[in-house]
């Protein structure tokens, strides 16, 4: 089995990190696009199922997080199109399938939408729990909802703090050591055992308010290839702040059939949103199912 594999590229000034399994071989592409403040690894538990299958796999670490370059400037949508752009032509290896998880599933069907066709058009979108629905759609207003996603000031908290935090976040799912460490590498941790985010507390809120602006539904009449859409569902009984944000995400799931009737959805019953930590060999059999229908 081909091991995980760390690189860069310099693409547009810009200092990109990514991992990649199975590249000598060269079979079918999956590019991975982890989510807000998040990172490539978090795709780990997934990928070694697919490289059983054959597949190579690429995850960059997304401009501002990881061990990618953290420039200033704007971080919208316009910008993270230039840079998957220049990242997929870096590599010759045919049209890629792009699986996006959260946020990153908003980039892929972004990149779907702004290249219907020709060379840079994938072939087929795997959207993990994201890219489903509007954030102005939810019922709350941009006040309400910017409340709500403003990310935790954790910079300058203790490891065994945050790691205290983590293992009773959600009493559902206990992130085992490999999950810990995939985690941790949203941080820098300093000598005095404090973390700091990768992700700039003012580069995040740019992102969040770009995905305040997307237009999900215009993006999804613009896609021309296949698409599979993997939301989570939470195990039962529900919390009132888990039932409201379910019912959100069937509006959306519904809607986008409407606009793309061709869409295939697959609920990933009692999980947490981190779907490929928590059943990444559920996801990856779904992902090679799909993959397998394009290849065909």
């Amino acid at each position: 089995m081909a091991s995980r594999e760390s690189s860069y590229l310099y693409l547009n000034g810009l200092r990109v990190h990514y991992l990649h399994w199975n590249l000598e071989n060269a079979g079918p592409l999956v590019v991975l696009l982890h989510g807000l403040a998040s990172n490539a690894r978090i795709w780990e538990r997934v990928a070694p199922f697919l490289v059983e299958q054959g597949y190579t796999l690429l995850a960059p670490d997304l401009r501002g997080h990881g061990l990618s370059d953290k420039p200033d400037g704007d971080y919208g949508f316009e910008s993270f199109a230039v840079d998957l752009s220049a990242f997929l032509g870096a590599f010759d290896l045919g049209r890629p399938m792009l699986v996006g998880h959260s946020w990153g599933a908003m980039l892929a069907l972004d990149l779907a939408a702004r290249f219907p066709v020709g060379p840079r058009a994938p072939l087929g979108l795997v959207l993990v729990d994201g890219g489903l629905n509007q954030l102005d759609a939810s019922g709350r207003t941009w006040e309400e909802m910017c409340e709500r996603l403003t990310p935790p000031r954790l910079a300058g908290t203790s490891l065994d703090e945050f790691l205290a935090r983590l293992n009773a976040f959600n009493p559902r799912w206990q992130p085992d050591e490999t999950d810990i460490q995939i985690i941790l590498d949203n941080f820098e941790i300093t000598e005095d055992e404090k973390i700091a985010p990768r992700l700039s507390f003012d580069h995040h809120m740019q992102i969040v308010s770009a995905m305040w602006e997307f237009r999900t539904f215009q993006r999804l009449q613009q896609v021309r290839c296949p698409v599979l859409a993997v939301p989570a569902r939470p195990a039962e009984p529900f919390t009132e702040m888990e039932a409201e944000y379910l019912a959100y995400k069937e509006r959306g799931a519904q809607r986008a059939q409407q606009v793309l009737p061709a869409l295939k959805l697959h609920w990933m019953e009692d999980s947490i949103h981190d779907i490929p930590l928590q059943r990444p060999g559920a996801l990856a059999a779904l992902i090679a199912e799909f993959a397998a229908a394009l290849h065909v």
